[in-house]
């Protein structure tokens, strides 16, 4: 079923006083602050706090519940979908990193940032995504960005939110083996196969590699012995599926035929070994990160479980 225009009029567009618009140099949206007069509500429409939803909202609050696979047939799947807007709209305000109240702020200027976008395009200048947005698309973008901006605020301490060295470290040895790709080295056993007249790996052995059969394998070759790092895995030293196979195996497994060399080689996974400092170095970043958007997440669901909504 087609939905209501999200898109309101261009009267009733955001006053440009106290608006404020950060653009990246390709003149892509990044952070959209400012409060704006809204666009048409009626009675039958809901409240969020003391905010009368108005139709464009509540229409792109169903288009948005409906692109994320909410059953159609739901008539409150819009407003759910809004509430987590507000919810992330007052955290991001409580941080500093976002002045935006409600959807229609951002709607209200698409009209706006559309005609700069189009100005950019007619100029010769570099855009990334369309010339012209969407309603959905432009407020989805939008939502990422005001994510992105509360999130870089959190992790700068703001709303007490500080991720102790004590937390990062409980995360990673709650469960090191999620974070030891980057420190892993491999010891093999690398053997070549035979190439059969065609062209292609021998067929018997390669049959004998999918079964396991290490003795028809390597029959009287002891094989080369190999240490490979997650360095060398990550530079390419071996072919994409030989490093996949690798890093995803089972230690004894036999992996192959690949194609290494000019010829055809396989590969015994004898062991691994974890640097777990080297891990934990290479990974507590992004274990704060992590750590960062749980909080997030939390002080998002809080703010949504304060919100008094009204239904009509």
């Amino acid at each position: 079923m087609p939905h209501p225009a999200v898109r309101p009029p261009r009267a009733r567009r955001l006053s440009r006083t106290g608006l404020a618009i950060a653009l990246v140099a390709a003149g892509v949206i990044a952070v959209v602050v400012g409060v704006g007069a809204g666009s048409a509500a009626s009675d039958a429409t809901p409240r969020i706090d003391d905010v009368q939803v108005s139709d464009a909202e509540l229409a792109l609050g169903t288009v948005r519940a409906e692109r994320a696979g909410a059953d159609g047939s739901d008539p409150n799947a819009g407003l759910d979908a809004l509430r987590d807007d507000f919810a992330l709209f007052a955290v991001a305000r409580s941080v500093g990193a976002s002045d935006v109240t409600r959807p229609d702020d951002i709607l209200g200027v698409l009209d706006d940032v559309n005609d700069q976008r189009a100005s950019s395009a007619s100029a010769g200048g570099v855009l990334y995504g369309p010339v012209t947005y969407e309603a959905a698309s432009f407020y989805g973008k939008s939502l990422s960005d005001i994510r992105q901006a509360t999130l870089a605020r959190l992790e700068s301490g703001a709303a007490g939110v500080d991720v102790s060295d004590a937390e990062v470290r409980a995360r990673f040895d709650a469960d090191p083996g999620q974070w030891a790709d980057a420190a892993t080295s491999y010891r093999l056993t690398r053997v070549e196969v035979p190439t059969a007249a065609d062209g292609s790996p021998d067929a018997a052995v390669s049959e004998a590699i999918r079964v396991g059969d290490a003795a028809r394998v390597f029959g009287t070759s002891p094989g080369e012995a190999v240490i490979v790092t997650a360095e060398q895995l990550a530079a390419a030293t071996l072919s994409p599926e030989a490093t996949a196979a690798i890093v995803g195996a089972a230690d004894g497994a036999l992996l192959g035929p690949f194609s290494e060399r000019g010829g055809w080689v396989a590969y015994r996974l004898d062991g691994r070994s974890v640097d777990t400092e080297a891990a934990y170095t290479h990974y507590a970043t992004r274990i704060r990160a992590v750590l960062v958007d749980e909080h997030l997440d939390a002080l998002i669901a809080d703010a949504r479980s304060a919100q008094v909504v009204a239904t009509p």
